[in-house]
């Protein structure tokens, strides 16, 4: 099926409002129908995962020997393999919560291991029989992994403690599991990088600030290359030579055979396993030289992206893999820390560097997720434009221009769909209608925004105003039945009102001070609670309030909060990489979901997970600041 495609409507013109007040516009005869009564679905069952939009961004990959299949490592904790031939997705081998640090094939191979912060897993291959799991290699986080070129050793490097200065490189057994070696550097925070020599005699060590080389028996010895510091490491074919950032030295005198041509270290630097070509990469330039002269072969840039983060060479050396991710030491996923963002593999052939394939890791999910009222799809912005995925099997079945939409509802019959302030087509993606004011009924009938200091409804067909309510406030929204108007306002503290829409009388009054709650309402379908969520303040409380009622409950802070469609839990998520699901009876913890990447504690304003959105059928989806939609089913 062709995806439908949106486009954004350039020009509408909205009709001049009359002088009267137009009466509100009468039901259709489908409104006058008793609506079918169907149970809502039971979230009595604990929820566990059922899919994902996008992988997030990509912290590193490995190219199989045959070189038939990429694995690619992300930093949401997706280990995914992929068919290189077309770039489909094979099997999401392994999820786990954190930020995945490296992913590597043995040269024969028979295995495949990968890591994220806090475990590191082998598999055989291609059958994936787990072989063994490192719990804790370090006991607070893991930065780097090389496997020995027998597949006898497995290096692994990080730290022990949360601030520590005193990074750790420690060596293991990859048939009985057991430690074989480990050293320490003080006042280094990262391993960046661990690599095997050739013949699997020497490890080399890239933190920070240095490179050494230790024995791989036991990380005895130590030689440091005082000219090399920190990057990618790559070994000769002889390992004569070794590369960091973008200078190659002598393994026997350290004396520099190449130096850089500017002053800026490269992050990414390989040789080829037939020891003709090195190629390192600044920014999106990648460079190749032949090794026999330095002479360069061809200087490149990769279109649409700002950093290689990560080079390699298939085993036979006809491919250049090249890596636009981001540096896994730094980025979540969102914040000042990430620096360029990538989520794509692109396979260069070496005989024509010109070309390439590139394996895309799905959207990039950002701003919202939004299901239609029967749950049968999902609306939010991918890859920075308004996409429409199918719930039942993640395909996306619409595309658009609309570029990062503030707003997206569907209409209650699920034909229309609202894209900030215009009305669109669901079928044909055709723009029907623009509209004034901040809020949309359910029903799509009736507009309402802030004008000349007092809520004005207007008829979304005409533009003629319905109603005027004299009290100066910005508008919220309309409650799911259309029976509210959320408005707020600010004097000292924040005060929120629930406005009947027929009359314009306050129903519901809710005062909240600076840290508690927000402007980001949900409300229960059962009617008996609201929540009042911040969505960009991860410091705010979530405010449980009665309809109704005085029942009043403060909540940890989060970014989103969402009742399911039976109102028995409140799925709540904010600055912690997890999803957490109450119990409405006494809003206690029931269970908490894992599966977003993680944030990384130097962000001024960190977050986690970013939005939520439960569907009629009770399926729970969930918007994580690495960029991915997570599916969780509690049936």
């Amino acid at each position: 099926m062709r995806p439908v495609r949106f486009a954004v409507v350039l020009a509408l013109a909205l009709l001049g409002a009359c002088k009267e007040e137009a009466p509100l516009p009468a039901p259709s005869p489908d409104d006058e129908k008793p609506a079918e009564q169907v149970p809502p679905v039971s979230s009595a069952a604990p929820f566990q995962p059922c899919g994902a939009i996008g992988a997030g961004a990509l912290a590193a990959s490995a190219l199989s020997p045959d070189g038939s299949v990429l694995a690619v490592a992300t930093l949401s904790g997706q280990l995914v393999l992929y068919q290189t031939a077309d770039g489909s997705r094979l099997q999401t081998l392994w999820e786990l919560p954190g930020q995945q640090v490296r992913v590597v094939f043995s040269e024969d191979g028979s295995l495949l291991v990968a890591a994220n912060q806090t475990q590191t897993r082998i598999w055989r291959y291609p059958d994936l029989t787990p072989v063994r799991t490192f719990d804790l290699p370090h006991s607070h986080r893991t930065t780097a992994l090389a496997l020995s070129p027998d597949g006898a050793f497995l290096a692994t490097g990080g730290f022990d403690t949360a601030g520590s200065e005193t990074a750790s490189v420690r060596i293991w057994s990859v048939e009985d599991g057991s430690l074989r070696g480990s050293l320490q550097r003080s006042y280094e925070q990262i391993v960046q990088s661990l690599a095997f020599s050739p013949d699997g005699a020497s490890l080399a060590v890239a933190t920070h600030h240095f490179v050494f080389v230790v024995s791989a028996a036991d990380a005895s010895g130590h030689k440091a290359f005082p000219e090399l510091s920190g990057g990618q490491l790559g070994w000769s074919k002889d390992g004569s030579l070794l590369a960091s950032g973008g200078k190659v030295a002598r393994l026997d005198t350290g004396a520099l055979v190449k130096d850089l041509e500017l002053s800026t270290t490269r992050d990414a630097s390989a040789f080829s396993p037939d020891g003709l070509l090195y190629a390192d990469a600044l920014g999106p330039e990648v460079t190749v030289y032949r090794v026999a002269d330095w002479s360069k072969v061809r200087t490149f840039t990769e279109p649409n992206a700002s950093y290689v983060s990560r080079l390699s060479f298939s085993q036979d050396s006809t491919q250049l893999v090249v890596d636009l991710g981001v540096s896994a030491f730094w980025c979540n996923g969102v914040g000042q820390l990430c620096g360029p963002w990538g989520n794509e593999v692109r396979i260069h052939p070496v005989l024509d560097l010109a070309t390439a394939r590139t394996v895309s890791l799905g959207p990039v999910m950002r701003d919202q997720v939004v299901f239609s009222p029967d749950g049968s799809l999902l609306a939010g912005t991918g890859n920075g434009v308004m996409g429409i995925w199918r719930t039942r099997d993640l395909h996306q079945v619409a595309t658009s221009n609309i570029s990062s939409p503030g707003y997206l509802q569907f209409s209650s019959d699920q034909s229309r769909l609202r894209a900030n302030n215009v009305i669109y087509d669901t079928a044909t993606g055709k723009g029907l209608q623009a509209f004034q004011g901040q809020a949309l009924s359910p029903d799509f009938k009736i507009s309402a925004g802030r004008e000349d200091d007092r809520i004005r409804l207007r008829n979304v067909i005409t533009n003629e105003p319905v109603k005027t309510f004299e009290v100066d406030a910005y508008v919220i929204g309309f409650s799911p039945d259309g029976r509210f108007l959320a408005i707020t306002n600010y004097d000292s503290r924040n005060r929120i009102q629930l406005l009947d829409v027929a009359d314009g009388t306050v129903r519901h009054a809710f005062e909240l001070d600076f840290n508690q709650g927000g402007s980001r309402l949900d409300y229960s379908p059962d009617g008996r609670w609201v929540t009042l969520t911040a969505p960009y303040d991860g410091f705010a409380s979530t405010e449980v309030r009665g309809l109704g009622t005085a029942f009043s409950r403060s909540l940890p802070a989060s970014f989103a909060a969402v009742f399911s469609p039976d109102s028995t839990v409140l799925a709540t998520g904010g600055v912690e990489p997890e999803v957490r699901i109450l119990t409405t009876t006494d809003f206690r913890l029931r269970e908490r979901l894992v599966g977003h990447g993680t944030y990384l504690g130097g962000e001024q304003w960190p977050r986690a997970i970013v939005g939520a959105a439960f569907a009629r059928t009770g399926q729970l989806a969930t918007l994580g600041a690495d960029r991915t939609v997570r599916f969780w089913c509690s049936n």
